[in-house]
C-alpha cells in the first residue's frame, strides 16, 4: 500500500484492525548511525561483501565508497536531508520490513523512515517481536530508541491530539473570521507549551498551506505565522511557503517589518546553538520578502561552521536587500587555504572561486589550479539556485507533491 507520507494515520488504521496490541519503536540516531558497509551487506549478504570489499564490480561497493566520500572517508553515518539519504534508508529497512514480517507474527504494521510501528494478537507475540528487532537492527549495527519504544494496549491514538484538533479547526473557509485565527493559533500555543518538543506550531503553521485568508483577516495571518517562527524558528521553511503561496494566487503582499522581527530572533536563537537548517532559511525567507537582517544577526551568522550558511549568506549579500554591503566573515575567509577544495569546506571554497568572493585569498589557495573546481566551473554548477526569489512556487501553489518513504506490512 502506498501512502501520503504527511498522512500516517491511514496505515496505523489499517495495522491495527485485529489487533490487541501496539509495539512501537524507532531507530536510536538513525542516519548519524548508519554504518555505510552495511550497504554492501545488504545487497549482496555480509558473507560476500566481506569476501570480496574491494571488488567494485559489486554495486553495494561503490555505493558505499560514494557515501564515505561524502563523510570524508568515514564509515559511521550519512547526510541527513538529501533524497540520495532517504535512498539508503529504504535499502537497508526494507529487508528489515521483510524479516520483521517473515519472522514474527504480526497483524499489520507500517514504518515511516526509521519510525516503527506493529500490532499483534498476543502480548508475548510483541516481546518475541522486539526481539527480533532488536537482533536485526544489531546486525546492522544500529540499535532502537529505548526513549521512544514500548508495547501498549489497544485502543490507542493513531495521531497526537494537536494534530486532530488543529485540522478540524483550520480556518479554512475564505470568509473566516479573525477570531477563527485567534482561536486556531491559541490552540496551537496551547498546545505547544503543554510539550515544546511536539511539534503542533509546525505542523498549524504547515497546515495552513492551502488557506487562503481574507483582506481583512491578511494582517492577522501574517503576525500569528511570524509569532510561530519567533517560538519555534524550524516553523520557517512553512511561513515562508504560507506567505508565498498566498503573494502568488491572492496577490497579497508580506509585511517585511512583521517578518524581520521574527527572522531576527529566529536566526540568534538557532545560531546559538549551530542549527544551521534554521539560519538558512532564515535568510532566504529575508531574500524572498525582502527585508534587512539586523547587525546582531550578521554578527552571529558570521560566527557559523556552515558551508551552506556561508554560501547563501554570501549570495545574499550581494543583493544588498538583505545585508547593507557585502557578507565579510574572519572565519570564512580562513577557509580558503592550499587544498582547500579538499577540506570539509570545499563547497564554500568552490562557490567563493567561482563567484569571486574573497579574491585575495582564492588566489592565494590556488582553487583555480585544481582540475577537478576547474572542471565544475568550466560547466556552469552551482549549489545556488540564482533565480529563486523570482521563481520560486510553494507546493501549495504547484501540481504534485508528497510522497512515501516506508514499509505498509
Amino acid at each position: 500500500m502506498v501512502v501520503d507520507v504527511r498522512d500516517r494515520a491511514t496505515p496505523r488504521a489499517f495495522a491495527r484492525v485485529g489487533a490487541r496490541y501496539v509495539l512501537h519503536t524507532d531507530i536510536a540516531q538513525f542516519y548519524p548511525s548508519v554504518y555505510t558497509h552495511s550497504v554492501p551487506w545488504v545487497l549482496h549478504t555480509k558473507e560476500v561483501a566481506k569476501a570480496r570489499k574491494n571488488d567494485m564490480k559489486l554495486v553495494g561497493n561503490v555505493l558505499d565508497q560514494e557515501l564515505r566520500a561524502c563523510q570524508d572517508g568515514q564509515t559511521k553515518g550519512i547526510a541527513i536531508g538529501p533524497d540520495t539519504s532517504l535512498g539508503v534508508a529504504e535499502l537497508l529497512l526494507s529487508q528489515f520490513d521483510a524479516k520483521v514480517k517473515d519472522k514474527c507474527n504480526v497483524v499489520g504494521g507500517c514504518r515511516f523512515i526509521d519510525d516503527i510501528e506493529l500490532t499483534f494478537k498476543r502480548y508475548s507475540d510483541a516481546e518475541e517481536a522486539l526481539t527480533v528487532i532488536e537482533t536485526l537492527l544489531h546486525d546492522l549495527e544500529l540499535q532502537p530508541n529505548a526513549l521512544k519504544t514500548e508495547i501498549r494496549d489497544l485502543p490507542v491514538g493513531i495521531e497526537s491530539r494537536f494534530a486532530s484538533y488543529l485540522r478540524s479547526n483550520l480556518p479554512i473557509r475564505a470568509d473566516a473570521p479573525k477570531s477563527q485565527w485567534i482561536d486556531y493559533f491559541n490552540c496551537a500555543f496551547e498546545f505547544a507549551r503543554a510539550d515544546r518538543a511536539a511539534g503542533s506550531l509546525r505542523y498549524a503553521v504547515a497546515a495552513l498551506s492551502g488557506v487562503r485568508p481574507s483582506d481583512g483577516c491578511w494582517d492577522l495571518a501574517q503576525r500569528l505565522v511570524w509569532q510561530c517562527v519567533s517560538v519555534d524558528p524550524g516553523c520557517i521553511r512553512y511561513a515562508v511557503d504560507f506567505i508565498a503561496a498566498n503573494r502568488l494566487l491572492e496577490g497579497k503582499l508580506p509585511d517585511p517589518a512583521i517578518a524581520a522581527a521574527a527572522v531576527d530572533s529566529g536566526i540568534q536563537s538557532s545560531a546559538a546553538v549551530g542549527n544551521a537548517n534554521e539560519v538558512v532559511w532564515a535568510i532566504w525567507a529575508a531574500m524572498y520578502v525582502g527585508f534587512p537582517i539586523g547587525q546582531k544577526s550578521q554578527d552571529a551568522i558570521a560566527e557559523m561552521d556552515d558551508d551552506l550558511v556561508a554560501s547563501i549568506a554570501m549570495f545574499a549579500g550581494e543583493m544588498r536587500v538583505v545585508f547593507s554591503q557585502p557578507f565579510v566573515s574572519r572565519r570564512w575567509r580562513s577557509w580558503l587555504q592550499q587544498d582547500c577544495f579538499f577540506s570539509e569546506h570545499w563547497l564554500f571554497a568552490y562557490e567563493a572561486y567561482r563567484r569571486d568572493w574573497f579574491p585575495v585569498e582564492v588566489s592565494a589557495s590556488q582553487i583555480a589550479k585544481d582540475r577537478h573546481a576547474e572542471f565544475l566551473r568550466s560547466i556552469d554548477v552551482t549549489f545556488l539556485v540564482e533565480n529563486a526569489c523570482t521563481e520560486y512556487v510553494p507546493k501549495a501553489a504547484s501540481i504534485g507533491g508528497g510522497g512515501f518513504s516506508g514499509g505498509f506490512y
